[in-house]
């Protein structure tokens, strides 16, 4: 009996030191947590990670954490990166306005005051639509886009876009060819569908030089749609292909093309937010393909 009594009072013994030592180790951990966690918060320097040193909750919870910053951190450096972008992009229309004022105000001309008006408008236009585009990208991208989800002939919108555009091809000497299933049917907004499509016809003939060609194509892929929009031009490195979606991404560095870099911004936006994806892969005409892929309706 005496012995039965010493070993039970061994085994509490030991399990309320195993309970003590658990309990500090906890409370080590939990006071380490908190004070990394404050002092990424105090700093505000984002860069900083959790340590994760062990496979616990702890660990567990450091790596989600560690994610969450992650993300947060990315997100502060492309906002900055938009603010730069947003700055650049409007400072220098903004210059012209400056100067185009300013040699109007000196002449006495009203044909000059005139042009100068003119000119004018066309730059507010320009700042306008870079506005506007990164209001629709950001509205998309936060849900705040109000969409209206109905049964479209995908078909008939397309062969509409290579109509519309069929002239701008004929000016640059381009050739835009249409290879589009009858009767696709998408469950998607009319409006948003036109808007890719536009993006994607403009970029394409935007890029592909005088003598070149431009395929729109689309077809059912079991019980989604793929469309694509292939061309004969420069293509797309492997490296740029997920950054040519990114705000005010341009892939003429010299920036003598038109435009703000934010028109794949926009399609992808818009893409994602009708449920779908899109991917840029090798042309088989020798350039870049960007190939859309919707839920069938």
């Amino acid at each position: 009996m005496t012995y039965a009594l010493a070993a039970v009072l061994l085994i509490l013994l030991v399990a309320a030191a195993v309970w003590f030592w658990r309990g500090w180790q906890f409370r080590r951990q939990l006071g380490s947590f908190d004070e990394q966690t404050t002092l990424i918060l105090d700093s505000g320097d984002l860069s900083r990670r959790l340590p994760v040193k062990k496979q616990d909750e702890f660990a567990a919870l450091a790596a989600k954490m560690n994610a969450m910053v992650g993300r947060l951190e990315q997100q502060v450096v492309q906002a900055r990166q938009t603010g730069d972008n947003i700055a650049h992009d409007l400072r220098t229309p903004l210059t012209r306005l400056r100067a185009d004022v300013e040699a109007a105000l000196r002449r006495e001309d009203p044909a000059a005051h005139r042009d100068a008006l003119v000119r004018t408008l066309s730059e507010l236009e320009g700042m306008q639509q870079i506005i506007d585009s990164l209001l629709a990208i950001s509205r998309a991208e936060g849900g705040g886009m109000r969409v209206q989800r109905k049964a479209v002939d995908l078909s008939g919108l397309l062969e509409e876009m290579a109509e519309l555009y069929g002239p701008s091809a004929e000016e640059k000497a381009l050739s835009l060819e249409t290879r589009v299933e009858p009767g696709l049917l998408v469950g998607a907004d009319r409006q948003l569908l036109a808007r890719i499509f536009a993006n994607l016809l403009d970029n394409a003939l935007k890029y592909v030089p005088a003598g070149g060609k431009v395929v729109l194509a689309a077809a059912y892929r079991g019980d989604r749609v793929e469309i694509s929009v292939e061309d004969s031009g420069p293509g797309i490195p492997v490296e740029m292909r997920d950054k040519v979606f990114e705000r005010f991404a341009r892939l003429d560095p010299s920036r003598t093309l038109p435009g703000a870099g934010l028109g794949l911004s926009l399609v992808k936006a818009f893409v994602e937010l009708l449920h779908g994806n899109i991917r840029i892969a090798d042309s088989r005409l020798g350039g870049a393909a960007f190939i859309v892929s919707l839920p069938a309706g």
